[in-house]
This record gives C-alpha cells, sequence and structure tokens, in this order.
C-alpha cells in the first residue's frame, strides 16, 4: 500500500491548510523575514502553505532551494528565463502559482513584504461570505525607515483615495482560489509592469463586493526608484 506523503518526512503537504501564499523570488535577504512573519501568523502556520517560485535568477548571498523548504512550504523551480516578460518580472511565475494552489484562499507575499501576526487572520475575517478582501499596506524606504501608510494603492476605488487611478498592490488583495486561476492568464501574458492593475481590475469586475480589513497589516520595502513616489503619497500614521 503507498504510504501516505503526511508520513515522509521533510514532504509539503497543503491538505487541511485554507491559505496558500505565492512568492516570485530569487532569495532576496527579506525572503527569511516574510518567511518568519507567516510562520508566527495567529491563524497558526499549519493553516497556511507557503509557494516560492523560482527561475534561473538568483541573489548572490540566497542560501540553496532546500534550505527554504517545509512542512507548509514548498519551491516550485521553472526554467531559465522564465519569470522575465518584458516588463513584468515574476508575473509568469505568479501564473503557475495561481494555477498550482489547491487550498480555498490565495494571497501574494513579495520577498520585500513582512505580514504582522494578525494579517492572515483579519483578512479572512474581512473577506468572510465574500470572494475577496483586501488590507492596507505600511511602506519602508530602502534604508529603512518608516515612510507611512499607502492610502494610495492599497484602497482601489475608496473615494478617499490620493491618486486619480484605482489600484490595489497585489500584495495586499486576499482572494478564492476559483478567480485567482481565472485570473492566471492575466499574469502570463502581461508585457508591462502592470499584473496588480489586472488583477484589482478582474476581480473588482467578477469578485463581487470588496472586503476591507482597514488595517495596515503587511510592511513593505519600496523600490529605491519609487521612494519619492511613495514619500510624497503616504500618510504618518501610528
Amino acid at each position: 500500500m503507498p504510504q501516505d506523503v503526511r508520513e515522509q518526512p521533510g514532504h509539503a503537504d497543503s491538505r487541511d491548510c485554507v491559505l496558500t501564499v505565492l512568492t516570485p523570488t530569487i532569495g532576496r535577504a527579506g525572503l527569511d523575514a516574510l518567511i518568519a512573519s507567516i510562520e508566527a501568523q495567529t491563524l497558526g502556520a499549519s493553516k497556511i502553505f507557503h509557494i516560492l517560485l523560482w527561475d534561473d535568477m538568483r541573489e548572490p548571498k540566497a542560501r540553496p532551494l532546500a534550505a527554504y523548504d517545509g512542512p507548509r512550504r514548498l519551491s516550485l523551480v521553472l526554467g531559465a528565463g522564465f519569470g522575465r516578460n518584458g516588463q513584468a518580472p515574476g508575473s509568469p511565475l505568479r501564473a503557475v502559482g495561481l494555477m498550482a494552489a489547491s487550498t480555498p484562499w490565495v494571497t501574494f507575499a513579495d520577498d520585500d513584504v513582512v505580514w504582522a501576526p494578525g494579517h492572515a487572520a483579519s483578512l479572512l475575517s474581512a473577506a468572510h461570505g465574500l470572494n475577496w478582501a483586501s488590507c492596507l499596506r505600511r511602506i519602508v524606504a530602502p534604508g529603512g525607515d518608516e515612510i507611512g501608510v499607502d492610502r494610495f494603492e492599497s484602497v482601489g476605488d475608496d473615494p478617499t483615495r490620493r491618486v486619480a487611478y484605482e489600484m490595489c498592490d497585489g500584495n495586499t488583495m486576499l482572494f478564492r482560489r476559483e478567480l485567482g486561476v481565472a485570473a492566471a492568464p492575466l499574469y502570463r501574458e502581461t508585457m508591462h509592469y502592470d499584473d496588480d492593475r489586472r488583477l484589482y481590475a478582474f476581480l473588482k469586475a467578477n469578485g463581487g463586493p470588496r472586503g476591507r480589513s482597514g488595517q495596515a497589516s503587511i510592511r513593505q520595502v519600496c523600490p529605491a526608484r519609487l521612494e519619492s513616489f511613495f514619500r510624497a503619497n503616504c500618510t504618518r500614521e501610528p
């Protein structure tokens, strides 16, 4: 009789999990901090399955892939160049992750993001009875100082947004797996730096009302080239 994989040491298993986290990564130093924050969730690490998505790109100081694996964490490795699609780095990897997820809920977490302990629980609560939800995010400068709370690219169509366009950053949204599967082609085919906008527009058109946690429950380091933009638009909040 075949052995149950749950009895095999080191084998990643998503059964009994409620949420899949997708992280396209090159092994930046922030990946370890993200993993630690996911393992510290009040929801319970056993309820969260984490898929790391790689191609051939690596940070020089990245650890061996096996070092990142665990009972609720799996590395999927795609071929050389797979993650680069024009000006949309990581988007093809995200498409694969959306198709691979098997839990009821899915979210993204880039390797420059850290979750507050109650992040997963608060987003799932906000999505109760709905198909998707979003949170706010705190933006940190590359140098480490906190810039403020993003109330412009994490608020979608909220009338208080501080920019003319609508957007929720991909790291702030949680959605039902079926919607993620349907959105996967948007990630696979885009050649532009717009996959967050595509997912938000898709969920708004097809997901029904959006739940809002109202909490700035993730911290994200902004790219150096966008630091002045975030400093101009973020709000200073406790």
